[in-house]
C-alpha cells in the first residue's frame, strides 16, 4: 500500500514538474531551457507522463485513473504557471482610454477545461498501455506487446513529422524548434526499431522453445 501511494505521489509530481517548468523555460531566454520547454510542453511528452502513471498503477482502471489525474495536473498546472507569468491578460473595456488590462477568465477557464477533456481520452488510453507494457500477455506471446510498447514512439513520430511539416517556417526561433523536432522524430524511431527488433527475437526465441521437443528423464 505504501509504495503504490508513493508511485503514486510520484506521478503527480512528475506532471507538476512537467506542467510548471515548460512556461517557466520557455519565458528564460536561455536557449538551453529554450530547448527543454520545447520537450517538455509536447504533446508526446504528455503521452510519456500518463504511460508511466499506467507503468506503475497496480490494475487497469488504477493505470486509467493514475494517468488521467497525472495528466489532469500537468495541464492544470501550467496554465496556471503562465497566468502567472503574464498571459490571459485582455484589454478592459470600462477603461475609457483602453489601456487597462484584466485577467481574461474566461480564456483561461476554457484552455484547462478543453485540454482537460482531451485528458480523460489520451491519459486512460496510455495509461492503459503503460500498465500493459509492464504485466503483458505471458513470455510466449511477446509480439502481443508491441502495440503498447510502440504507442508513445508513436504519438512522438507523428507529433514531429506534422509539426515539422506545418510549423516549422514559423516564428524567429523556428530553426531551434525544428531542431528539437528532428532529434525527437529519430530519437522515437530509434526507440521504437529496438522495442520492435526485441520483441521479435523473444518471440523466435519463444517459438524455437516451444518446438524443441521434451524428453523425459
Amino acid at each position: 500500500m505504501r509504495n503504490s501511494f508513493l508511485s503514486f505521489t510520484l506521478s503527480l509530481a512528475s506532471g507538476l514538474v512537467v506542467g510548471v517548468f515548460g512556461p517557466l523555460l520557455e519565458a528564460s531566454g536561455n536557449p538551453v531551457g529554450h530547448v527543454a520547454s520545447v520537450v517538455l510542453v509536447a504533446g508526446w511528452m504528455y503521452a510519456l507522463l500518463a504511460f508511466g502513471a499506467g507503468w506503475t498503477a497496480r490494475s487497469k482502471v488504477g493505470a486509467a485513473l493514475r494517468a488521467w489525474a497525472v495528466l489532469v495536473v500537468a495541464v492544470v498546472s501550467y496554465y496556471v504557471t503562465k497566468a502567472v507569468l503574464g498571459d490571459f491578460r485582455v484589454p478592459d473595456f470600462n477603461d475609457p482610454a483602453n489601456r487597462a488590462v484584466v485577467f481574461g477568465w474566461n480564456e483561461f477557464l476554457s484552455k484547462i477545461e478543453g485540454w482537460c477533456v482531451f485528458a480523460a481520452v489520451l491519459g486512460p488510453l496510455c495509461g492503459l498501455a503503460g500498465y500493459l507494457s509492464r504485466t503483458g500477455s505471458g513470455p510466449r506471446r511477446p509480439l502481443l506487446l508491441l502495440p503498447p510498447r510502440l504507442l508513445v514512439p508513436a504519438v512522438a513520430v507523428a507529433e514531429t513529422t506534422m509539426q515539422l511539416a506545418y510549423e516549422s517556417d514559423t516564428g524567429p526561433d523556428a530553426p531551434v524548434v525544428c531542431a528539437v523536432w528532428t532529434v525527437t522524430r529519430a530519437l522515437a524511431a530509434a526507440v521504437a526499431l529496438v522495442v520492435a527488433g526485441t520483441a521479435l527475437v523473444a518471440d523466435l526465441n519463444s517459438r524455437s522453445a516451444s518446438a524443441r521437443p521434451h524428453h523425459l528423464d
